[in-house]
């Protein structure tokens, strides 16, 4: 059986909320078989992924971009299952022959948007530029000079809206926001914004040792309703927590001892630890909570899966990962403050051991290179499950956390 792989990946509006995400599938099987026809390949396993899942469940309300296969243009029959919250993007090998632009034609009257992906003008792509809706430019590809070109060049069109593509750092990420991008899509809130001898923010502190504070193995249920009870926020939120949809309990929880014996020290331990991530990330992006929430979750799966005596502490290991992009200090600087065992340290710092080897495994999903997963026979048919699952329950989990 082939293994299909989907993962998603953000599109900031300049307020960098999510406007859409960008959906990558790939049928991990295609890179050894032999296909006579690589381009009905594609559009099978895009269908497959369609059926199987659906768009709401890995965007919710927020637009999906897809990618477009020349064949998916020109038969309108191959496009049932797309639906107006989708953005199509039409791939770079992809010609405005008069079938394409036709076809183009008629999905657009059907209500669909048009993005023109890695997107480099020739005069012969000038009839794209008609009907596209957003270009989105490699800056990864291109050096500033050529970005800056190429951007304002689309701008003539004043139908068109920007989407810098590849933003990988915060520098990157500001030249853009100078140029006036109207989208940006990239890993660039997952890394730091390192400033030399930069400080941690006074609040930001105070939550990182109450963080540290509850890493403590030996702390007890005395203890822990002691922090909670003397934070109002904690726990009224920790309450609101326990009785939402997520536990469907008989009776509602009205006190904090309840709430910490039902629960149980490792969930209390995990639920303290996202409530205070997303204290810490709130000038940050909200996805980027998201995107911890969701490392964290498919950490667990994995390590359930792979090494079942490490999985309490997997959770922590995928939380942690952004933890240097949330305090925008180097992750070396912080394990020195925070009591963790030697082995997330390294998992976290070197990416060693079998907590390193579960983290790599997720961030290599997350972040599209698929190539790297093909090998493991044993969980590669589980892993996107085990992605959706968690992108499902971390979406959860912050919508629990705005209440």
């Amino acid at each position: 059986m082939d293994n299909l792989y989907i993962a998603r990946q953000p599109i900031y509006d300049k307020n960098f909320n999510v406007f859409g995400y960008e959906l990558l599938y790939r049928n991990g099987a295609v890179n050894e078989a032999k296909i006579d026809d690589p381009n009905l390949a594609t559009c099978e396993t895009i269908l497959n992924a369609f059926m199987h899942i659906g768009i709401d469940n890995l965007v919710g309300s927020a637009l999906a971009f897809i990618n477009l296969p020349q064949d998916f243009i020109i038969d309108e029959s191959l496009t049932p299952l797309f639906n107006s919250q989708s953005v199509l993007e039409i791939l770079e090998d992809v010609e405005p022959t008069p079938e394409v632009i036709e076809g183009l034609k008629r999905l657009k009257k059907r209500g669909f948007k048009i993005a023109l992906d890695d997107f480099e003008y020739r005069e012969s792509l000038e009839p794209f530029l008609q009907l596209a809706d957003i270009v989105k430019l490699d800056v990864i590809a291109l050096n500033e000079e050529q970005v800056r070109e190429e951007y304002e060049r689309v701008r003539k069109y004043e139908h068109i809206k920007t989407l810098a593509e590849k933003v990988e750092t915060q520098e990157m990420k500001a030249f853009c926001l100078e140029l006036g991008f109207d989208y940006y899509q990239g890993f660039f809130f997952c890394k730091p914004q390192l400033v030399k001898q930069k400080q941690v923010i006074a609040n930001k502190t105070v939550v990182l040792n109450l963080l540290n504070k509850i890493q403590n193995p030996e702390l007890d249920y005395d203890e822990f309703q002691t922090i909670l009870s003397q934070d109002v926020t904690l726990s009224y939120k920790l309450l609101r927590y326990i009785n939402s949809a997520m536990f469907s309990l008989r009776r509602e929880v009205d006190s904090i001892k309840d709430a910490v014996v039902l629960l149980g020290q490792d969930n209390i331990k995990k639920w303290l630890s996202l409530i205070l991530m997303s204290r810490m990330g709130k000038d940050k992006p909200s996805e980027l909570i998201v995107v911890a929430l969701t490392r964290a979750k498919m950490c667990e799966f994995l390590a359930d899966e792979l090494y079942p005596d490490i999985q309490p502490q997997m959770f922590i290991v995928g939380l942690f990962s952004v933890l240097d992009a949330l305090m925008d200090t180097p992750m070396i600087d912080l394990l020195d403050t925070v009591i963790l065992s030697s082995a997330i340290k390294f998992a976290l710092l070197d990416h060693e051991g079998r907590h390193g080897e579960i983290l790599d495994i997720v961030l290599a999903y997350e972040q599209f290179k698929f190539d790297e997963l093909d090998n493991l026979t044993l969980i590669n048919q589980k892993l996107r499950q085990y992605y959706l699952d968690s992108v499902e329950w971390a979406d959860q989990s912050v919508r629990s956390l705005q209440q």
